[in-house]
Order: structure tokens, then sequence, then C-alpha cells
């Protein structure tokens, strides 16, 4: 905690983020105000990421689509930052309408420095100054996620999740007391509540299975920000802005024994595979670490011969991976799919839980492409005809049914 920052006046410091469907109206900004200002009236230090209003940045992306085919990241940059700045003026605006004392900030004028990616940059450091002086001052400070600004006083953003980023980011930066992120879901569940009716709802659950979940693709909260939170210690409270009866605790440390806790999947993925020699691969590895490309769940063999390689991406990142491979003439194989991923606490130690995986599929009469490890998961690559049907199996079988 930066020395100064707590005195009589701020008994804790809270980071808060609301996502864009918590701010998607004037009513809902109305809302968020009010419930700001609750808990700075009870003593508490608030700064609170925004992200833009529901639909807003794919509105703004449809428009560069209008204009340019292929519009020049910087520019998109430049455009997309406007909608969290919307966001943070018109909450700012409702708090000082509610008769207290607000200020909003963008990436930039909160210090958040980046490296030169556009689209996809990353947090090199925070200097948080001048919030933590409007903190001293008794004020809101309302920050727009997603964004920041480079050594190069180029705009800059950081990419899927990035409001997330920054709230967590923040958190490390101020020595706050905790993140609470905030979305149209009351924290994590057994399975996506919008289409499994027989979710249950977790109330704790610790960084390391929260971020595989997340990583194969829960929403709660975007893995980066995961990370970012186990790596520096910060509690996390995923809660809903809307319905506010329930919320999830982020701890350390998860309870002994194999348990599946929650299932997460990803509806398409991009999936690669190609063989070449070692010093090929390495070359493939490098251009597409280069280019930032988030390749997931790499997977290397060797036969004596040739090195074989397999990964997936999401399908936005497809394009880019087919532009690496074909400019270096390597062969290679692709296939767009679905993942299934169960998680939860002993997985990597259970040879049970394979068997129980393998038995679920076959009993189904469910071929699969692929499944690995992690370890707080079990996933498994399939047709996308099948990602429904896997889903309810697992859930019924090694969720809901464990009991």
């Amino acid at each position: 905690m930066p020395s100064g920052l707590r005195d009589k006046f701020i008994l804790m410091i809270i980071v808060q983020k609301y996502g864009g469907k918590s701010v998607a109206t004037i009513d809902r900004i109305r809302d968020v105000a009010g419930q700001i200002i609750e808990n700075h009236i009870e003593g508490v230090g608030l700064v609170v990421v925004v992200s833009a209003m529901a639909d807003t940045t794919d509105e703004l992306l449809r428009y560069a689509k209008l204009i340019s085919s292929n519009p020049r990241e910087r520019e998109l940059d430049m455009l997309l930052t406007a909608g969290e700045r919307i966001s943070m003026a018109l909450l700012s605006m409702a708090i000082w309408d509610s008769g207290h004392s607000a200020i909003s900030f963008t990436g930039s004028q909160s210090g958040i420095i980046t490296d030169d990616v556009h689209t996809r940059a990353r947090i090199i450091e925070i200097r948080a100054s001048r919030i933590i002086s409007e903190l001293q001052h008794g004020r809101i400070v309302i920050v727009a996620g997603f964004q920041g600004v480079s050594a190069k006083r180029e705009i800059t953003t950081l990419g899927r999740g990035g409001s997330d980023t920054t709230a967590v980011a923040l958190a490390c930066a101020i020595g706050a007391d905790r993140c609470e992120i905030f979305s149209d879901v009351d924290g994590l569940y057994s399975a996506d509540p919008k289409r499994c009716d027989d979710a249950v709802h977790i109330p704790e659950i610790d960084y390391e299975t929260l971020f595989d979940l997340t990583f194969f693709g829960a929403k709660v909260v975007h893995p980066r920000a995961v990370e970012l939170a186990r790596k520096y210690n910060i509690p996390i409270t995923l809660a809903s802005s809307i319905h506010k009866e329930k919320r999830t605790m982020v701890k350390s440390k998860a309870m002994e024994g194999t348990n599946f806790v929650a299932i997460s999947s990803q509806e398409e993925i991009f999936w690669v595979s190609t063989s070449a020699d070692r010093k090929e691969i390495e070359e493939i590895l490098n251009h597409l670490d280069k280019s930032r490309t988030n390749i997931r769940s790499p997977y290397l063999t060797d036969d004596g011969n040739l090195a074989h390689l397999s990964f997936w991406v999401l399908p936005e990142q497809a394009d880019e991976v087919k532009k690496i491979l074909d400019e270096g003439k390597y062969d290679y194989e692709t296939q767009m799919a679905s993942l299934v991923a169960v998680s939860g606490y002993g997985i990597a130690e259970s040879s049970e839980a394979m068997t129980t995986i393998i038995k679920i599929l076959n009993d189904g009469k469910i071929p699969f492409a692929h499944i690995g490890t992690t370890n707080r998961t079990i996933f498994v690559v399939v047709d996308k005809k099948y990602r429904e049907k896997v889903e309810s199996l697992f859930h019924r079988k090694l969720i809901v049914g464990r009991s």
C-alpha cells in the first residue's frame, strides 16, 4: 500500500470493475452509481474500472469495417477506446448528480504504461500517483478499462478481457484490499447458467482452477486477470451488479482429493497440427510469438525423424496462423472444432479421472480428436455437433450426479 493512502476516513481500498451489461443503459449506470456511493459512504476508497456500454465496441468495429476491410491497428485502438471513455464520463456524471465527488480518467491519465503492440498490448507498469492523490482527497476514481499508453505516447488497447486486466493491475499497483468483478452473472457456476438449468453456484474457488475454467471458455472473468491476481495475491470477488444474492470468492488454496467442480467450453476453436524438423518447429513458434498469437494447449512430440506440433487458437486468430504457416511453406492440417473441459482438484494426479472421462465418451459413442490435461482440467476436442451432448453428459455425470 502506498504510504499515506489510508487514513481515518478510508477504512479499506477496493477496485471494482463493471462490465458492459452493467452499464448498458442510463438506468443501469445510475444503479451502478448508487451501489458505488453506498460503499463510498461506508468509508471505502474506490477505484472503479468500466467497460464500454454493451454492444458499443461491436458497433465501433462495424463502423471500422464499413470504412476499411483491413483497418490500421493504431487507428482501431484510437477508435475502440472511445467506448470506455463514454462509460467513465457518464458514470462520473451520475455520481456528481447524486451529490458526491468523482473524477474520470482514461488509461493514459491513470498512468497505465504498456508496450507498443496495438490491439493486444501488455501492461509494463502503472504510475498511479494521480489516482492515489484523488483517493486522498476523498474522490471516487473512475477509470476507462481496456486501454493504456505506450512509452511512445501511443494509445493502446489490451485486447480481449482488457478491462478485467486493468482492474486487477490497478489493485496490484495501489495495494487494494480486494478486486470486485461485476457482470450480469452472480459469480461462478458449475456450467453456464444461461444454457444449463441445473447449474450449481460455486461460492468459493482457488485461483488455479478458476484460471483453467476461464481459459477454456467460462466468461465470468478473463484468465489474464486471474493469473495477475494469483501472482500478486489479490483477492477477487465475482458478483453481479444486477442480482446481488450470491457471489464467488476466489481464494489461494484448493481442497485436497480428486473432485470435479465445473465445466467450461469453447463453441468453436481452430485446431492446428503440423509436422516438421525441430528447427522448423522452432521457427513456427518464434513467428507465432512475435505476432503475439495466443496459441493454446501446445503439444509437441518427436518420433526421431520429425517433430509433431498441435495447438488451438480462437477463430479470430485463425487467419493469422494460416498466414504464418503459408508464408513459411509448412505442411499443416486444420479443423474447426469445439472444446469441452471439466475442471477441479486433483485431476492431474488421478488416472481414475481420465478413465471416467473416456468411459463417458465411449458410452455416449462420441468420437474425439484430442484429450489433454492441465493440473486442474481435462479437456476434449470434439466435432462441433457433439459439443452440447458432451457438456450435458459431463455436467450430469461428473458434477450433479456425483452426490
